[in-house]
């Protein structure tokens, strides 16, 4: 189809008896023509033979250049759109090199087992895969075969979770493999952001260790959707400097893009935004287009395909065994036989997770709905390129009531004009990095060389390290005629094993599935023990739902039953923050802003149990948990007197005023760093002890930080600027859940001023002349108000 089809189809939706204005902008991506290159080093010929098997004899320009980097030995990035060929990039020379050099290894990483599988596939259409012996080595790989994979197979297809915990701490097995190890490829490397990246980091630095050990000396090959700083975040994961390729010459089809608002009920609630993309959805199959729709949890892709099911037997029921949801959690041959029957075209519509967001192929699909922000503009512009790539697609943003939905579909531009954010991971977070530490020591002895892979603040750690954890040792020798120590891990057992690569401490909680054994769901850090797993709890692991039935902190132990209810838990928290060191300041007008370091003294008070995508309130209950401290990075904005003295002369509340505009802050915080709304935290105070006037702290929820204060205090202005748009944006009168009510607000949102909050955010901004007498905080009385 291309964009006049697709503008009648828009026409036609208008035309429905339950349209109601829903279309809040549309945006139509132009299509692009493909510009073709010849790489100017050679191509093995099984490996262009096999290309031309497939149809390929021609390559994308952008192609070349990274085959003719990678051959010339650099580190090599390629982060271009999706449909581009990027897995041509690295398989050509890697082919090639496999090929010609039989005692060559290679070894490619992926973010997920069924991403790993796809491409996997992809290498047998080759026809290659059996002349170099290629196999995936996951946690679906049978005992009986690993011995095999480990010293028979010379590319190894595996995830971050099994390379911490299965290859790495054996190496010993791997050595012949190892030692002849010449790439590394990582696919899909916006993924590793946050706290996993993080952990993805220290994860490469103790396998590039081990390859120096072993004598070998890997090339990086990377694959991402574009992002605003390839060469810092390169860097950042993989200690290397990388050449990136961006341009994208391959062709694009041209997208319509369409932004959808649920419409208000008379009420003044929105329509849940899951009715709306069940309508679209239905919509679109009983016109024969084929669909995927987008959700973030499995729960949600569960009840929306049993909600598209009871809707279709209604008035369609030849289309009910033609859509089907799709998740991590199904069976190997499940996902593949589902895989199957997309690509062959059995299925018209799947509802699916961020599962399929990346590579794996489905076949044409012609249209994707996606139900609300998953994070970030890449991922975005990721879920929308699994439709139309052979010719024009479409796409729906299905905004839900979160403020950066409400947001999107009130400033379009920030989808369209602003480019990829930047991708954020620190190498150097204590609390992660002497986990990994740990492991290091335990794989091999650690020693003052080795602070080249993790830093010298790393190599400082371990002497902390070694008050604290009994099992690590300190060795004295002579090397060189100079005196040397080494560290070691001496006990029986492994630390891989209390360590989650997806959380930060390496004091766990774990969770335990009753109905099944009590077997092992998965782990949660200490400091989020009690705002994720306490009794009663809707908890989520990679996209599946639990009900906490009870948390036993004395033995770290939370059970859960299996939860498919359209509902999620938020907690009630008062927290309170102390300075313990200014990092950096900056000063406008009428504000202050500092960056640093900070205590975080936090108490659960009780959680919220919420609707699904209406944030409806079913009850609240009270909670009896102990106190939590940690120390973190935060931001925090100091307010002039003669600021607040305006806003009380024009009649604002001033705690209301200032209790909103960090609840706001808060909200909208996603947008300018890559950050979930849970990642962070705020306190606002209109008297604080120490820096002696109103101020509001916004932190990052994670002991040592996550680089999301550092980037909010970088682009301050913008931050507070798409925070007043957010506010004033909003329909509502008072204030609401997408704009200054916080689900987890300890202070049940009172007080709050929505309008003050505006005024005082266009105040930071010198936006509004001030008047009036000096207003001195220091005489009001403290009051404390958490986000």
């Amino acid at each position: 189809m291309d964009a006049s089809s697709w503008e009648h189809l828009l026409k036609e939706i208008r035309q429905q008896r339950w349209y109601r204005n829903q279309i809040k902008h549309v945006e139509v991506l132009r299509r692009r023509e493909a510009q073709y290159a010849e790489p100017s080093s050679p191509i093995h010929p099984s490996v262009t033979e096999a290309l031309k098997q497939i149809g390929i004899e021609k390559l994308y320009r952008h192609q070349a250049h990274a085959i003719d980097a990678i051959n010339m030995g650099k580190h090599v990035l390629i982060a271009t759109t999706t449909a581009s060929g990027k897995t041509l990039c690295y398989n050509i020379p890697v082919l090639s090199k496999l090929l010609s050099n039989r005692n060559a290894t290679a070894l490619y990483i992926f973010p997920t087992k069924a991403l790993a599988q796809d491409q996997l596939r992809k290498l047998y259409e080759l026809k290659l895969g059996f002349l170099i012996s290629a196999q995936t080595y996951d946690g679906d790989t049978p005992l009986s075969h690993r011995r095999h994979i480990r010293e028979n197979c010379r590319l190894v297809f595996t995830n971050p979770d099994m390379l911490h915990c299965a290859v790495l701490p054996n190496h010993y097995l791997w050595r012949k493999f190892i030692s002849n190890l010449k790439f590394v490829v990582l696919d899909e490397l916006h993924v590793y952001s946050g706290i996993f990246g993080m952990h993805m980091a220290s994860i490469i630095r103790r396998l590039k260790r081990l390859c120096e050990l072993y004598g070998s000396e890997p090339q990086f090959i990377c694959t991402s959707a574009t992002i605003g700083n390839p060469h810092e975040f390169s860097r950042n994961l993989l200690g290397v400097e990388c050449t990136v390729i961006s341009d994208d010459t391959a062709p694009f089809p041209g997208k319509t893009f369409v932004l959808w608002e649920p419409p208000l009920l008379p009420s003044g609630v929105r329509v849940r935004a899951s009715v709306e993309a069940v309508r679209l959805l239905i919509f679109m199959m009983e016109r024969g287009i084929r669909t995927i729709v987008f959700v973030q949890s499995r729960a949600t892709a569960e009840l929306l395909l049993r909600h598209v099911r009871e809707e279709l037997a209604k008035h369609n029921p030849s289309l009910c065994g033609k859509v089907i949801s799709y998740r991590a959690g199904y069976l190997p041959h499940e996902r593949r036989a589902i895989e199957r029957k997309l690509f062959d075209g059995e299925l018209m519509a799947v509802i699916a997770t961020t599962a399929l967001e990346l590579g794996i192929d489905i076949g044409h699909l012609s249209a994707a709905i996606i139900l609300g922000y998953p994070g970030s503009i890449a991922s975005t512009m990721q879920q929308a390129g699994r439709a139309g790539r052979i010719e024009e697609g479409i796409a729906f943003f299905v905004a839900t009531g979160n403020p950066v939905d409400q947001y999107i579909v009130n400033h379009p531009e920030y989808l369209f004009s602003k480019g990829a954010e930047d991708v954020l991971i620190s190498a150097t977070n204590p609390y992660i990095l002497a986990s990994h530490l740990l492991c290091a020591a335990y794989e091999h002895p650690l020693s003052e060389s080795d602070s080249r892979h993790f830093g010298a603040k790393g190599y400082a750690l371990l002497e902390i390290l070694l008050e604290r954890e009994r099992h690590l040792q300190k060795a004295e020798g002579v090397i060189e005629g100079r005196r040397s120590f080494w560290y070691l891990w001496a006990g029986k057992e492994r630390p891989h094993d209390s360590i989650s690569i997806r959380s930060i401490t390496g004091s766990n909680y774990e969770i335990r599935d009753v109905t099944k054994g009590y077997s092992l769901i998965g782990i949660v850090d200490e400091v989020r023990a009690f705002t994720t797993i306490y009794e009663g709890a809707i908890y989520l692991h990679a996209g599946d739902a639990y009900r906490i039935i009870s948390l036993d902190i004395r033995n770290r132990v939370a059970l859960a039953v299996p939860f498919d209810g359209d509902e999620y838990t938020v907690t009630l928290e008062q927290a309170d923050v102390s300075i313990v060191k200014h990092l950096k300041e900056r000063r406008r007008e009428l504000m202050r802003a500092y960056l640093g370091e900070v205590t975080i003294s936090q108490r659960v008070l009780g959680y919220k149990r919420l609707k699904m995508h209406t944030e409806q309130v079913l009850e609240v209950r009270r909670l009896d948990l102990p106190e939590t401290k940690y120390e973190t990075v935060a931001l925090w904005i100091t307010l002039d007197g003669r600021l607040l003295a305006e806003l009380n002369e024009r009649g604002f509340d001033l705690a209301g005023s200032l209790h909103a505009a960090e609840h706001a802050l808060i909200a909208i915080m996603p947008l300018v760093t890559p950050c979930d709304r849970r990642d962070i935290g705020g306190v606002s105070y209109l008297h604080n002890a120490q820096t002696r006037q109103a101020t509001i702290f916004i932190y990052d929820g994670y002991p040592g930080g996550a680089g999301f204060s550092e980037t909010a205090f970088d682009q301050l202005k913008e931050f507070i600027t798409r925070t007043a748009e957010m506010i004033k944006s909003c329909q509502c009168r008072d204030g609401c859940p997408s704009c200054v009510q916080s689900p987890s607000c300890g202070s049940n949102n009172q007080p709050l001023d929505k309008r003050g909050a505006v005024a005082l955010l266009e105040g930071l901004l010198g936006l509004k002349a001030l008047k009036g007498k000096r207003y001195h905080v220091s005489d009001a009385r403290r009051q404390v108000f958490d986000g």
